[in-house]
């Protein structure tokens, strides 16, 4: 592929598509995680693995592209150098990664929030029932009662 004007706006244009289509999926996984759906939790995962994936394919081509033809100049300033008739085009491309990256990165906050949140009350629930396994009455052996032990519920496949 030969590195023109041209084929770079078109490699700015595939790059958004593909950030829009991880952003939507990561959309979609905050409301499975919300909605607490383990198999559309799972299913939209691996969308959104796939869909990142093909965002750093197409964002590695762009870059190549622009290292070639600009070395270290950034993206903005790239745009800024484009051709009159290009201007307007690659500034929208500009514009729509900037606040798609702003508004994924806001779902993949709040996304790692939720999974938290998750994973807080799953360690509840089990300091929960280990308290109460734990509070039961000891054993009576020879000597009295053993008070009870203070390890976790979750025991080794040796013991």
């Amino acid at each position: 592929m030969s590195d023109s004007w041209e084929a770079f706006a078109n490699a700015l244009q595939v790059e958004s598509a593909l950030l829009s289509r991880v952003a939507d999926a990561s959309t979609r996984l905050t409301q499975a995680l919300v909605e607490n759906e383990v198999e559309k939790i799972a299913t939209i995962e691996r969308e959104l693995d796939t869909a990142r994936k093909a965002y750093q394919s197409a964002s590695g081509t762009r870059r190549g592209m622009q290292v070639r033809g600009f070395g270290a100049l950034t993206l903005r300033q790239v745009c800024g150098y484009a051709p009159r008739a290009m201007w307007p085009v690659l500034n929208q491309r500009l514009v729509e990664l900037t606040t798609t990256s702003i508004a994924l990165g806001i779902t993949t906050n709040n996304n790692k929030a939720l999974i938290l949140s998750g994973m807080d009350r799953l360690m509840k629930v089990t300091s929960a029932l280990q308290k109460a396994h734990n509070d039961g009455p000891g054993t009576y052996k020879r000597r009295g009662y053993v008070p009870p032990p203070s390890n976790s519920v979750l025991v080794s496949s040796k013991a």
